[in-house]
This record gives C-alpha cells, sequence and structure tokens, in this order.
C-alpha cells in the first residue's frame, strides 16, 4: 500500500484524530510513522518543540547555565535528583523531538561537558 493510501485512510481514524489533537511531541512522530508524511512536514512539526506544548514547558524550567535540578545535588543536577536532573530531562527532550541544534539542547549539553569528559 503506497504512502498516500495509508495517509488517506488513517486520517479518517478516530484514534490518528486524537493524536493529531495532542501536542507536537506526539504529532510529529504520528506524522513520521502512521500517516508517512514528507519529511518537510514532519520537521516542520518537530521544531515546535522547542517553542510549544510538553517540550516548551521543560525547556522553561533550564536556568541560565543550561541545566535543570536547581544545582540540588553535589554534582549541580547533573544525574539527581532522579528525574528532574538535566540527564533526565535531555533524555525526555530527545524522545519529544527537540532537535540537536536547538539552542536550548546546545546550551545543555555545554553544561553536562562542564562535568569533565564522559567515559566511553
Amino acid at each position: 500500500m503506497s504512502a498516500s493510501a495509508v495517509s488517506s485512510e488513517s486520517r479518517t481514524n478516530p484514534v490518528i484524530q486524537w493524536l493529531l489533537e495532542g501536542d507536537p511531541a506526539i504529532r510529529w512522530q504520528v506524522l513520521r510513522d502512521l500517516l508517512g508524511t514528507a519529511e518537510s512536514g514532519v520537521e516542520r512539526e518537530r521544531r515546535k518543540v522547542a517553542r510549544i506544548g510538553w517540550g516548551a514547558r521543560l525547556l522553561a524550567k533550564q536556568n541560565a547555565a543550561g541545566s535543570w535540578a536547581r544545582g540540588r545535588s553535589s554534582d549541580g543536577g547533573l544525574y539527581s535528583p532522579k528525574w528532574i536532573s538535566t540527564t533526565y530531562t535531555m533524555l525526555l527532550l530527545r524522545d519529544f523531538g527537540l532537535q540537536p541544534t536547538a539552542r536550548a539542547a546546545r546550551s545543555a549539553c555545554s553544561s553536562m561537558e562542564a562535568f569533565g569528559p564522559t567515559v566511553a
């Protein structure tokens, strides 16, 4: 079945409609994985992750140094407290589809580099 056939049939599916009404973090993946939308359309939606919805709300909590958790731990919030640290927040933003070139992502990576080289 062609991508256009999948797309036209799927767009009438109420579950697909419900997913498309959700957050950009969900929409871009629905467009890519379920509807076979062209890459340009998928990327246009994915860029919204940094500006709208869950991704934007997480990014709004990032401090000026580029990290999260307000340094509430000896590692400056890099790995702890669990779930709200810089590492966990960046993993979630990656899953949401935040593009690696986004300014906030680059800032967070710089703050992580401050803790030294990673172990390979």
